[in-house]
């Protein structure tokens, strides 16, 4: 297991606050054998200057620069650069345990099927502190899990470990997508392959009010196009399944709208368009309402 070659990619933009933490959070991995490739997405303020001095203590790290494209941009340029035969996505505002990789590859040694691990994780807030909040996702053959959001399945990018060989099959991030690339970009690898789950936590998820997923308008455009791309691939079972699974991604965005998102009338529309696709998702709006 020590000579697995593993490739970790981090997108930064804007990320001088935390990416130091990130960072050394890679760098203390108990599994040594690694490359970190840092692909600053246009940033303007003063990420660089951190960056820069970390790559001088440490050999294993490339630091990129390229124009302000987005986030699937970042990630995609960082694999086209990779050696490893695995690959990690990890947000600059996310912090890895020490073990975090040794756990996800010591999953793969033992099960030949799996195309991407992914393990437990502990919030933090924007200083770092715990906020005794865990999260957990779902292992096995859990397409269907995933496009009908049931539950939380696989919880971000920087939760998981890929081979390289999946990417190749499967493609990269999208890169008309941004907080959606991953949902999208899990939905084409659980249809082709095991998805695995280490019992651990292993990492740490920041959230702060610069999380992408605050931002609802973007939630909406990309979950409708993910579930485009989604339709493209026929990667509903049946018309009946894709009915629910639209069904609860509109109900998703409802909530989202009538609360964080603070339009109550935009919110109503797409609790309307779950029920006009799947009338039963009454039943399930008025359970949320009255309890």
């Amino acid at each position: 297991m020590k000579n697995m070659f593993v490739s970790i990619i981090i997108p930064a933009y804007n990320a001088a606050r935390y990416i130091e933490e990130t960072i050394l959070s890679v760098l203390n991995q108990t599994h040594r054998n690694l490359e970190l490739i840092i692909v600053d997405d246009g940033s303007s303020d003063n990420q660089s200057e951190i960056i820069e001095r970390l790559v001088k203590t440490d050999g294993r790290i490339q630091y990129i620069k390229q124009k302000n494209a987005g986030v699937s941009s970042a990630r995609n340029h960082g694999y086209s650069l990779s050696k490893g035969e695995y690959l990690a996505f990890l947000d600059a505002d996310d912090v890895w345990l020490p073990n975090n990789l040794e756990e996800k590859l010591k999953k793969f040694q033992g099960d030949a099927e799996l195309g991407l691990v992914h393990s437990d994780l502990e919030i933090i807030d924007g200083d770092s502190q715990l906020t005794g909040e865990t999260k957990s996702g779902k292992e096995g053959y859990i397409l269907d899990d995933l496009l009908s959001w049931n539950g939380t399945c696989i919880p971000t990018p920087s939760s998981i470990l890929v081979k390289r060989e999946v990417i190749e099959k499967v493609g990269g991030f999208d890169l008309k997508l941004s907080n959606a690339a991953d949902q999208e970009f899990f939905f084409r690898v659980a249809n082709h392959y095991k998805i695995g789950r280490v019992e651990k936590i292993t990492w740490r998820y920041r959230v702060h009010s610069d999380n992408m997923h605050s931002n609802i308008a973007v939630m909406e455009r990309d979950a409708l196009l993910s579930y485009k791309r989604a339709e493209e691939h026929n990667l509903f079972k049946s018309r009946k399944f894709r009915n629910l699974c639209f069904s609860n991604m509109y109900m998703i965005m409802g909530a989202s709208w009538w609360g964080d998102g603070k339009s109550k009338i935009r919110g109503l529309k797409f609790l309307l368009k779950a029920i006009l696709i799947r009338p039963a998702s009454i039943f399930t709006i008025f359970k949320k309402i009255l309890f």
